[in-house]
């Protein structure tokens, strides 16, 4: 059963997904390059046979604009892109269908691992777990001076219900916690009953707790920003483990250097890998490095999530499941 199909994994993949891919293909280790590298890599191992298909396996920190897609269409039979992630803002959709090339993207196999995270940012924010270890780090022992607070009977704001807001608010319905929501998706507001959908102004103004869990695409990029943050509750918290972008980041900061915003914790960056070196000066905020969906277990799953996609995409094109989802 098995295809002549070039597979390129351009960035760090479980070895899982790698081992069930070389069962079918010839797979090719091109990790730690950047962009101009790469294409120089996969026109080496192309030129002998451009007629064999390719797919490059990417994660969401490599960004694929027109230009690559341009080059690499002249020096390969490039059919794929999968990006191992959920979000797949990183590349240039619009081009890739004009080259003829398609997007992957892999979906759900991270919704626990970023729920989780975000409930870890939640709880070190309420409790001001970071400011507390610093303190004894420095040789004292005070717990006078802190505000943490208790989750029960507050008020969390949801924006995004979907895969992994809808488990975040599972998980804090269980702390005894009041959900607010605001969702495009009718189907959605029908499914969780439970939850208050509301408009964004009014989540921001009732709300002790914001966290975020939309894609970012033109349609939610500075979702928050100067205009609506103005509205947000005093002494609030602001989480966003989803696509930094989605949170404008200048309006972030004036916020929480006003106080308004009482703690904010930040996973993701409008210009990952630089963070906005003004975040860097906040007190009140815990800023990581795009880790919210990265566990032992969902590398895994997802690598070998996206390794099955490819395999169908390639032996059973008839079948194939749906590339974006």
């Amino acid at each position: 059963m098995n295809k002549p199909v070039n597979i390129f994994i351009a960035d760090d993949v479980h070895r899982a997904g790698i081992i069930y891919l070389n069962k079918y293909f010839n797979v090719f280790d091109l990790k730690d390059l950047n962009n101009n590298k790469l294409l120089k890599q996969i026109n080496l191992i192309s030129a002998d046979n451009l007629l064999i298909p390719s797919a490059l396996v990417i994660r969401s920190t490599r960004k694929i604009d027109k230009n690559f897609l341009s080059e690499v269409k002249k020096k390969s039979n490039l059919k794929l892109i999968c990006t191992v992630s959920t979000g797949y803002d990183n590349i240039d959709i619009l081009n890739s269908a004009k080259f003829g090339i398609d997007i992957m993207n892999v979906a759900g196999a991270n919704c626990i691992a970023a729920a989780e995270f975000t409930i870890g940012m939640i709880l070190a924010s309420v409790k001001e777990i970071i400011k507390a270890d610093h303190i004894v780090k420095k040789g004292e022992f005070d717990a006078s001076g802190f505000r943490n607070t208790e989750l029960a009977g507050k008020t969390i704001g949801i924006i995004g219900v979907g895969r992994i807001g809808s488990r975040v608010a599972e998980i804090s319905k269980a702390f005894g916690m009041k959900i607010a929501g605001n969702d495009i998706n009718p189907a959605v507001k029908k499914k969780y009953r439970y939850i208050n959908f509301c408009s964004i102004k009014k989540l921001l103004e009732n709300s002790d707790i914001v966290t975020v869990h939309t894609p970012l695409d033109s349609s939610t990029r500075y979702l928050l920003n100067k205009s609506n943050l103005k509205y947000i509750k005093n002494n609030s918290v602001l989480i966003n483990c989803a696509r930094g972008g989605i949170v404008e980041e200048s309006a972030l900061i004036n916020e929480v250097k006003k106080g308004r915003i009482r703690y904010a914790a930040i996973d993701v960056f409008e210009n990952e890998p630089r963070v906005n070196k003004k975040l860097l000066k906040l007190k009140n905020i815990i800023l990581t490095p795009h880790l919210a969906g990265k566990t032992l277990e969902s590398k895994e799953a997802m690598a070998v999530k996206a390794a099955k996609k490819i395999a169908e995409y390639f032996l059973f094109p008839g079948k194939r499941s749906k590339l974006i989802n």
